[in-house]
């Protein structure tokens, strides 16, 4: 069959032999099944399997990059609604654990961290930092003269968001069993979506284009996406600590 991504001509399957593209043969022969069966089949089982499908696609989409992540350039934007699960996955995963960590290290002093301000809040807060990094990414794909649309930036983006995943679970799993200097994997993990991600999209294009030096854009890609970082991050310490020294001052005054 012919791969939509690089036009070559390749053996039936999930991925193309030749860039590594999803192929969508499976995907589309279940969807055309869920669809033929729509008008016999309750809702449930339409949601039901509507559900396995994207699980499955999910879990081929993860693995795949998982061991390629470089293929991520011959992505497409068919690839979005996986990659746009592995930014919130990511997300997720390192708001839940600072919640987690902070809340049992204040614990011992009687405070008790809110749900809503020490997860929620900031759990939206990061998917809006990671939203700000996608929208500035394009706009410098557009300053260099890149040919890229903001569903393939978004597609990107997830995709190398994969590798930071694992880094970032390595490192709080060998920092709690207590292993010297892998706590290092932590801060390199979560500067991989303002640093390294933004990097290696820009830097995919080996073409000479028209337009600004890539240099100097990550320079000043860097410069705001950093102001941007230090000021959700200044918000959430101050909700986190707020909470501690709230309830502190709390249980002092309610002592007297």
């Amino acid at each position: 069959m012919l791969c939509p991504n690089c036009k070559y001509e390749t053996k039936e399957g999930k991925f193309c032999t030749n860039c590594g593209a999803h192929l969508y043969l499976e995907e589309e022969a279940v969807a055309k099944e869920d669809e033929s069966q729509s008008d016999a089949s309750p809702n449930n089982r339409d949601v039901s399997s509507t559900v396995n499908t994207v699980g499955k696609h999910f879990a081929s989409f993860f693995m795949h990059y998982l061991k390629s992540p470089h293929k991520a350039r011959f992505a497409t934007q068919q690839d979005i609604i996986p990659a746009i699960i592995s930014i919130v996955l990511f997300a997720l995963t390192v708001t839940i654990s600072f919640y987690v960590v902070v809340a049992s290290q204040v614990d011992s002093y009687f405070v008790d961290i809110g749900f809503l301000d020490g997860f929620i809040i900031p759990f939206i807060q990061y998917l809006l930092l990671f939203a700000f990094i996608i929208i500035l990414t394009f706009i410098s794909t557009k300053l260099t003269a890149q040919h890229m649309t903001l569903q393939e930036t978004v597609t990107k983006v997830g995709i190398y968001t994969i590798p930071f995943l694992l880094i970032f679970l390595a490192g709080i799993l060998l920092t709690w069993i207590r292993i010297p200097f892998f706590s290092v994997l932590i801060p390199i993990s979560l500067l991989g979506p303002v640093i390294f991600i933004p990097s290696f999209i820009l830097l995919e294009s080996k073409e000479k284009e028209h337009g600004y030096d890539r240099v100097y854009v990550l320079i000043a890609f860097y410069v705001i996406s950093f102001v941007v970082m230090s000021i959700l991050l200044q918000d959430m310490i101050g909700r986190l600590l707020g909470g501690v020294f709230g309830g502190l001052m709390g249980d002092f005054f309610q002592s007297y």
